[in-house]
């Protein structure tokens, strides 16, 4: 395994517990770190944007979630969001949220919030929908987390758009999700996603104007909405008020919606696994210095979670990890910790 033990740092100003450079030797990471250097040289005075990674990139990595908290923690960011299966080991310990908040606590992160999911279109399965959200809202609310990530169910077909009829049941079903989970003191915030009941200009705003601003959230991803041809700046336009948190990735230049004319639907499943969709943060689909000079211009404070995996496609997860530190801190002035 590339990640075994920690060591402490040894100033107060460096106080996260980092991976041993003697140990990354081989690994290609001391060479990753050479070449970041310390990114608090570039980091942005003042910003109050947290930084973490999705739990799903690091899959590979076996033991999984255990490795990608300690690569996480040694690239920087301040937390991390896996989906509700891969907490679920530690759920099942019976110690409700204290097994993995000790594993965070060792390295010094925070849980960003947890991705679930449930049907939203049919009626029948709704109960379920209901409880695993509700569930999963409690679970994040004992690590101190104010949003859940939820994406919606798939579509019933890519070849066309949602219908009214079916927007209105998504609509009452999500808005309901939200009041309850009000109660808890967590936010609903739904991911618009390419391939989803969400991926569409029109259904993006059919759901925003027609649920409660109090109960339903947005988490936004810009390069979801790009595919999708969703214009993520009208978005950051219209919607800021609603936006509980954002994912960072990126699309190729082509899709971009406001350079590049690109109008969607997003491509097939079928293209996305023959060339990943996906790509890494400054591929030109998506304008993130503009993003990012709205939010601290509004001084937004909440959650940017790098949510990519490169694995088997485009590189291994540290060449990811690597460059998208790069961009983050020379780019985007994020405000990362020193490897």
């Amino acid at each position: 395994m590339i990640f075994k033990t920690l060591q402490n740092c040894r100033s107060k100003k460096e106080g996260e517990r980092m991976l041993s450079r003697r140990e990354l030797i081989g690994t290609g990471l001391a060479a990753a770190a050479v070449a970041i250097g310390a990114p608090q040289a570039f980091a942005l005075q003042g910003d109050r944007i947290k930084y973490a990674t999705s739990g799903h990139q690091f899959m590979p990595m076996k033991p999984h979630p255990e490795e990608g908290i300690k690569m996480t923690a040694y690239y920087g960011y301040h937390g991390i969001e896996p989906f509700d299966d891969e907490t679920r080991k530690f759920r099942d310990k019976g110690q409700s949220f204290r097994a993995l908040k000790d594993k965070l606590d060792e390295v010094g992160l925070q849980l960003c919030t947890v991705g679930s999911g449930g049907e939203y279109l049919d009626t029948t399965k709704f109960q379920d929908t209901l409880k695993s959200n509700l569930d999963n809202a409690r679970y994040v609310k004992q690590f101190g987390c104010n949003h859940l990530k939820v994406n919606l169910s798939k579509r019933p077909s890519d070849d066309r758009d949602m219908t009214a009829a079916e927007l209105k049941v998504i609509a009452g079903h999500i808005n309901q999700i939200g009041k309850q989970m009000a109660d808890v003191g967590v936010r609903f915030a739904f991911h618009p996603h390419c391939w989803t009941v969400c991926e569409r200009t029109h259904e993006l705003d059919y759901l925003m104007e027609n649920t409660d601003p109090r109960f339903v959230w947005l988490t936004f991803d810009p390069g979801h909405a790009t595919l999708g041809g969703i214009d993520p700046m009208r978005v950051m336009d219209i919607y800021y008020s609603r936006l509980a948190a954002i994912h960072l990735k990126d699309a190729e230049a082509k899709y971009n919606v406001r350079k590049a004319g690109w109008k969607g639907p997003a491509p097939s499943q079928e293209e996305h696994r023959r060339v990943h969709l996906y790509k890494r943060m400054g591929s030109g689909g998506v304008d993130f210095p503009g993003i990012f000079k709205i939010l601290r211009a509004k001084q937004w404070s909440g959650w940017a979670t790098l949510d990519f995996s490169a694995e088997g496609r485009d590189g291994t997860v540290q060449d990811d990890m690597t460059r998208h530190k790069k961009y983050l801190v020379e780019v985007l002035k994020a405000d990362l910790k020193h490897i």
